[in-house]
């Protein structure tokens, strides 16, 4: 690699980063963090469980981090650089596959600037460290099925059965990624790598991935399914219509859908039946089994959904080709459009599933020390803030006031116990009569859509506003509506 190439790496990488860190947070990673930092594996129900190994991944890295905003953005970046990883095992994967690098690179850096890619970068969620070990573990099949026979294809071989039973640790429905590469490169190439030998190495990879799953879930008892296949699960969230469902997969590729569109073209090529095929196989699963569609739920086809953008924006350059002879419009044109479709896409990634804006509550606290010397603080909502609100500030009094038939009611949907004990009257604020309590609420976009200026209610899910002992005064507020706007109440007991 020269000086230019690795120039223009460092400058991708950095730009990633910086349109990646928006400092925004799904509410799962706040439960994740609050899990990871403060209670053991073995009080996990099913729906931690079944990310049995990013928890654990998670809890080694706090214990070395720690908690707090600092622990956070460490934790933050490491995932970021996961993502990095997984987007350059990806190219190596790409340049196995393709014919030219030039190919390969192109690709690269649509899988790196897709939306769902971008808005996985500092989150701590599942699928980080899914993808990095799936990709991993594609990588080592097909290297060891391009080896033939002998010592390295079978260590190939059996690293990839091992990489793919960590990937579904790290998250159950990882083996989708996998095996719907299997699939397309089966249909697609099996000729050429010989069915038999495709097979065999098929074979051995689910040989080792089930003896390992069978110790760890029959063993171990350490169940990573039954939440998917549970009653629980299939109740999590009330069943999408189809225009929500297709509201979710819209935001995963957004405004580079058109560019695949125009890969149908090509629907000559091998390597366009192999993407979609790929894509088709990868995407289907969570349809059926997903009672909802987020965009993150779709990482499963992040590469062959890349792979058909390339193939679309290549023909379609083609075609201008033949129109523009100047081939330096071309090349600027290309760069245009796909600045164009990234800052749009940066646009859509506001609608994608966010809760928490970390950059605002750190104000909050702020100006909360600035006027405060002792304080206690009050959340409206356990899964989310009360948990992200612990780990971020350790050092502060934080109670949460959501309502205790709330929190059972959550508890049973997601079949998880939160292990924490909310304040429940006027008579539990009363030992911090020598503090001041402050208690704060949000709005948040979706309110800021359907409702104009003041006339939307503040959301909680916390008793102390229809407490008639209790009168709530406004202190400030701070973040934008947009995205969240944090209020800051004084509480006094009447």
């Amino acid at each position: 690699m020269d000086v230019k190439n690795i120039a223009f790496s460092l400058f991708l990488i950095s730009f990633f980063l910086i349109l990646g860190y928006d400092r925004l947070h799904h509410w799962d990673e706040s439960f994740y963090l609050y899990k990871s930092a403060f209670v053991p594996v073995s009080e996990y129900g099913t729906f931690l469980t079944a990310k049995y190994g990013h928890l654990l991944l998670m809890k080694a890295i706090i214990s070395l981090t720690g908690t707090g905003l600092s622990g956070l953005f460490c934790l933050d970046l490491i995932y970021a650089l996961m993502m990095l990883f997984f987007v350059a095992i990806s190219f190596r994967l790409l340049k196995e596959l393709f014919d030219r690098e030039s190919d390969a690179a192109y690709t690269t850096i649509i899988l790196m600037f897709l939306p769902i890619t971008l808005y996985l970068s500092f989150k701590t969620l599942s699928e980080v460290p899914a993808l990095l070990l799936g990709v991993l573990s594609i990588l080592s099949f097909y290297l060891g099925l391009k080896e033939g026979q002998g010592y390295r294809a079978l260590l190939y071989i059996s690293s990839s059965g091992i990489l793919l039973f960590f990937a579904t640790v790290c998250r159950s429905d990882a083996s989708i990624m996998f095996f719907s590469f299997v699939l397309a490169l089966t249909a697609i190439y099996g000729r050429e790598f010989g069915l038999k030998k495709v097979f065999s190495s098929l074979a051995a990879v689910c040989m080792i991935f089930s003896i390992l799953l069978f110790v760890l879930v029959i063993l171990l008892d350490i169940d990573i399914f039954s939440y998917y296949f549970s009653d629980v699960h299939r109740a999590v969230i009330c069943y999408q219509n189809i225009f929500g469902r297709l509201f979710g997969i819209c935001l995963e590729g957004a405004l580079f859908y058109p560019l695949m569109l125009w890969s149908f073209l090509s629907y000559r090529e091998k390597r366009f039946k192999f993407a979609l095929i790929w894509f088709i196989s990868a995407s289907t699963p969570i349809w059926i089994v997903s009672n909802h569609i987020e965009a993150r739920f779709l990482y499963h086809n992040l590469i062959p959904l890349s792979i058909l953008i390339f193939i679309g924006s290549l023909k379609l350059f083609n075609v201008l080709g033949g129109v523009i002879a100047d081939k330096n419009v071309i090349k600027i044109g290309s760069i245009a459009v796909f600045i164009s479709i990234l800052a749009g896409n940066m646009f859509v990634m506001g609608f994608m599933e966010n809760e928490l804006d970390e950059s605002a509550y750190s104000r909050v606290f702020e100006k909360m020390d600035a006027l405060y010397d002792t304080k206690t603080i009050l959340t409206p909502y356990t899964f989310s803030d009360y948990s992200f609100l612990t780990f971020a500030f350790p050092d502060e009094q934080i109670y949460t006031v959501q309502k205790i038939e709330s929190i059972r009611e959550e508890e049973k949907r997601i079949g998880e116990n939160y292990g924490i004990e909310p304040l429940r009257d006027v008579e539990s604020l009363e030992q911090f009569n020598d503090t001041t309590i402050l208690y704060i609420s949000w709005r948040y976009q979706m309110d800021y859509l359907l409702f104009k200026d003041d006339e939307y209610s503040v959301y909680n899910y916390g008793w102390i506003t229809e407490e008639p002992g209790i009168e709530l005064e406004k202190i400030f507020e701070e973040g934008r509506v947009e995205k969240r706007r944090y209020e800051v109440y004084l509480v006094n007991i009447t």
